[in-house]
């Protein structure tokens, strides 16, 4: 085998490695927010149950021959699942074609689709779970081992500022402005990129991340595409909905009684029972006792993506954003 055909198979052996750990992302995003088990059960159809044979789950490949659909009910299956395994791909193969055979390879493949599967999770769910990032925030800060550009000072600075960057500001919303102005799953996220990527990373990530996030935010608004916005709107639909599966109050029984019916207001009619002192609302009612009841502010957007997408600009085109940052600040101070 001549040397260009060697790595030719080399290139290929790699993307199809990338596509394989982008398969199982696919089982991380789906379940991980769920706090199900990303080993067992095996994959199976999301709409029928039907375990998917091994055959059926070939990345991308799979997808296309069945063309979109589920062998056992037919029913579609959603794009998403080989475009996440064709971004891992992709994400493995320009971390192998930058650094090559080395010992930090494989710790940033890992990084890169760590970061993938954050990016999707926070799309879907609004949230960062700490099952993901606290385990990459620890391999940052070990990553000096394999990682010999990266030095022990670096990445513990890195993380120590990145975390105290964030907090503060999620701190500074929560107890002066009495709202959230960062998740802390942001702050968790922003340590271990910059444990992974070193203190000097941090300022391009987060003026990165900010900008694209504010250009995205405004298009989106303009739009009326927010995904706050339908957020908002699927919380009061639902709302609606079992707002209107209620049984009707009972006419008050004096003039000015109100009926205490919603969410278990009614009186004590049994030795033992209570009434509630406070009428509970109806939405209220439909979200006590879950979750999931915090809804996003208005024009809001996940920023998880954005720091994601940041980070991986500045690990896979490092040099050309430091001349992109020396170029605007120099011609800002002239």
């Amino acid at each position: 085998m001549t040397p260009g055909a060697f790595a030719l198979f080399v290139d290929a052996w790699v993307l199809a490695v990338g596509a394989c750990v982008g398969s199982f992302l696919n089982v991380v995003i789906a379940r991980v927010p769920k706090g199900r088990s990303i080993v067992a059960p095996p994959s199976s159809c999301p709409r029928c149950g039907k375990r998917i044979a091994w055959y059926d789950n070939i990345p991308v490949l799979s997808w296309l021959l069945l063309r979109a659909r589920c062998r056992s009910c037919g029913l579609p299956i959603s794009a998403r699942y080989p475009l996440v395994e064709v971004l891992a791909a992709l994400l493995v193969f320009a971390v192998w074609k930058q650094l090559g055979l080395q010992g930090s390879t494989l710790g940033f493949a890992a990084f890169v689709c760590a970061l993938l599967a954050l990016t999707f999770i926070d799309l879907d769910t609004w949230l960062l779970p700490h099952q993901l990032t606290w385990p990459l925030l620890a391999l940052g800060l070990i990553s000096p081992l394999w990682n010999a550009e990266l030095s022990w000072m670096e990445a513990g600075v890195g993380a120590l500022a990145g975390f105290g960057v964030f907090a503060a500001i999620a701190l500074f919303g929560e107890k002066v402005l009495h709202k959230e102005t960062m998740g802390w799953g942001d702050v968790w996220l922003l340590a271990a990129i910059g444990a992974w990527l070193g203190w000097p990373a941090l300022l391009p990530v987060v003026l990165l991340s900010a900008i694209q996030g504010s250009v995205v935010g405004i298009a989106l608004l303009l739009l009326g595409r927010g995904p706050a916005e339908k957020e908002r709107a699927e919380r009061e639909r639902l709302a609606q909905e079992m707002a209107a599966a209620q049984p009707a109050s009972p006419p008050a029984t004096e003039p000015g009684a109100t009926a205490a019916t919603e969410l278990g207001a009614t009186a004590a009619t049994e030795p033992g029972a209570t009434a509630a002192t406070e009428p509970v609302s109806t939405e209220s009612a439909a979200q006590l006792d879950t979750d999931d009841d915090w809804v996003p502010p208005p024009h809001a957007l996940p920023y998880g993506p954005f720091l994601a997408l940041a980070a991986l600009e500045t690990l896979l085109a490092h040099d050309a954003i430091v001349k992109l940052f020396y170029a605007v600040f120099g011609k800002l101070a002239a």
